[in-house]
């Protein structure tokens, strides 16, 4: 079967004349088959060039004729240009072209009308499709794998298949691009039925462009200060920590082997002298033991003399021992306290050092957070009928980096950008089920407020127990108050803060799943995604706060929320506020104030301002 391909300009007369000698062949003869493609003029010399360089061809006009030796798409077969693909035909078929000049320039203008209307039609139905686009920065987090499954579903976004599915964007500013661009492939791969397409970004030339949800992951640039009051570089410095402890054991197990081979070298040296000794003292013992028996009497004399003359030297010996041990003692206690001075020295160091890579690691969220929160206000979609929403999660600074957002796109509304607490509060429901020693879906209501990453304080007034074995037992709906079934307070005061500082000491993984499920399960109430408990679902979220009672205006705070009518409105019936929640929320905004201080009060360097400026818009 001869396959041809028929390529040109849809202005070019000579395609036309091919294009009409292609129609008659394919019409007569059975095995004669021609695949037409129609450039438009202005974009022939770019599609001409990367066609001829792909097969290894060189040809310069229009139009341009191979024959395809297995099926479209194979290894081609190049013919040439107009005069090439006549001559071939009337070789091979006996037939030639008798195509006028006029109606071969009828023919151009009529091809290219019909390219243009072509091209308008297309326009129009890319303006219908209207996917939904969402953004994940921080994609090479962890957390980012575990979502993206998940988050491309109709249970998630059930009305994402009638705007033609969702396209993905994921950015990681200034990240490996090998790792996006496998990322990029592999969620390809998965045949998500809502995706729409995929695209990957290092850089923000087109950041939020359109975005109808934005999703902001711990990038690399926070990793240093997880959990919200550790410094930056802290795992280097415990891994350096680590290698100088193992060298010291290392020097002093090398001391311990050369002190055991000399103490070795010396007894081997003491057995052979002894030996020698032994055997001239046997020799000689023969010929003196008369000479020793009439020294008897004389020598009995000399050693009670010689003990007089030890005993004194002993008592001297010991007089000098004391003062050798109060010498050393003395010198003991000066190198203690030269310890202690260069402990507390080096203590003072690390402090200020320490300070200033706080200060530093703010600096630089300050500076990317801003800038993320610009794009976002000039970017983001302006779709009728709800704006875009922006959801900030992790480990580090979440009240900060929502509030930099928010402040920094002050043409949206500030009730679009949350901070997800959901992690903390699924971490504080799993501690007390664990302590009761139940499922972590048993306990329900835990309430977080303050800052998740830093100061914040458990609530448990909502909180109840299901399925609790106990004196009162009901069915699968009956519950009780945490407070009446776990009489613990001295836990739920001090061990329960702690253990929620430190969770997700497994490493990545399991941090990465609770963020993903946090986000999940609010975007699910969000979204309005049905569920038993949806109507009137209180939730911990860190929402920008305004005219809330406990909390000053403008702050993003972590309080009990729940969705009214699209807009998070924070809950106030029935809560009880004691002085110990009160102070909690009165440390967590000093500490978000504070935060913003030390992230604006000094400018980066020009170099450090390069790193975060380089990307031009």
């Amino acid at each position: 079967m001869a396959r041809f391909v028929l390529a040109g300009k849809a202005d070019c007369p000579l395609f036309a004349k091919a294009e009409n000698l292609g129609d008659q062949l394919q019409g007569s003869l059975p095995y004669f088959r021609i695949h037409k493609i129609l450039v438009a003029p202005d974009e022939w010399e770019e599609w001409l060039d990367d066609t001829c360089r792909s097969h290894g061809w060189r040809h310069s006009e229009s139009p341009l004729v191979w024959r395809e030796l297995l099926d479209r798409g194979g290894k081609g077969k190049l013919v040439g240009g107009l005069a090439d693909f006549l001559e071939h035909c009337y070789e091979y078929y006996g037939v030639m072209s008798d195509m006028s000049t006029d109606m071969m320039l009828k023919i151009a203008v009529e091809t290219r009308e019909m390219e243009e209307r072509w091209r308008e039609e297309k326009k129009l139905q890319a303006s219908l499709c209207q996917p939904l686009n969402v953004w994940i920065s921080g994609a090479l987090n962890p957390t980012c794998s575990i979502l993206i499954p998940h988050l491309l579903s109709e249970h998630i976004f059930p009305w994402a298949s009638t705007l033609f599915g969702i396209s993905l964007h994921l950015l990681h500013w200034e990240g490996e691009e090998e790792a996006l661009h496998a990322l990029h492939v592999e969620t390809e791969w998965l045949g998500l039925p809502l995706l729409h397409q995929v695209t990957a970004h290092a850089g923000l030339e087109e950041a939020f462009r359109d975005a109808d949800l934005v999703i902001l992951l711990d990038e690399q640039e926070d990793a240093g200060n997880q959990g919200g009051g550790e410094g930056l570089g802290e795992e280097e410095e415990k891994g350096e920590e680590r290698e100088e402890e193992d060298e010291k054991v290392k020097e002093e197990k090398d001391v311990r082997e050369v002190v055991e081979e000399e103490g070795v070298r010396e007894e081997k040296e003491e057995v052979s002298k002894g030996k020698e000794v032994r055997e001239g003292d046997e020799e000689k013992e023969a010929g003196k033991l008369e000479e020793e028996r009439e020294k008897v009497e004389k020598e009995e004399g000399g050693v009670r003399a010689g003990k007089k003359d030890e005993e004194v030297r002993d008592e001297e010996g010991q007089g000098k021992e004391e003062k050798v041990e109060e010498e050393r003692g003395e010198v003991r206690e000066k190198d203690e306290e030269e310890q202690e001075e260069e402990v507390e020295e080096m203590t003072d160091e690390e402090a200020e050092e320490e300070a200033r890579r706080r200060k530093l690691l703010l600096q630089r969220i300050s500076a990317r957070y801003r800038r993320y929160g610009r794009l976002i206000g000039e970017r983001a979609s302006r779709r009728p009928g709800g704006g875009v929403r922006v959801m900030v999660a992790g480990d580090a600074h979440l009240n900060l980096k929502c509030a930099l957002l928010a402040e920094s796109a002050p043409s949206l509304d500030p009730g679009l950008f949350v901070a997800v607490a959901m992690p903390l509060e699924t971490a504080a429901s799993a501690r007390i089920a664990l302590k009761l020693g139940m499922r972590t879906t048993d306990v329900r209501g835990v309430i977080v407020w303050g800052n998740p990453s830093g100061t914040f304080g458990v609530d448990l007034q909502r909180a109840r127990v299901f399925e609790h074995t106990g004196a009162i037992q009901g069915p699968h709906s009956f519950s009780r108050p945490v407070l009446e079934v776990l009489h613990d307070r001295t836990w739920l005061k001090t061990d329960l803060p702690e253990l929620l500082k430190g969770r997700g000491g497994g490493g990545a993984t399991p941090a990465s799943v609770s963020v993903a499920h946090g986000i999940l399960a609010v975007l699910e109430v969000w979204n309005g995604v049905p569920h038993p408990e949806a109507e009137g679902r209180v939730l911990s979220l860190g929402v920008c706060c305004q005219g809330h009672p406990y909390v000053p205006d403008g702050v993003v705070c972590s309080v009990p929320v729940t969705l009214s009518e699209g807009r998070w409105s924070p809950v106030l019936e029935g809560v009880d506020m004691g002085d110990e929640l009160e102070e909690t929320l009165t440390l967590a905004v000093d500490e978000l104030r504070l935060e913003k201080e030390e992230g604006c009060s000094d400018k980066l360097s020009a170099e450090e301002l390069d790193t975060f400026t380089s990307c031009v818009l």
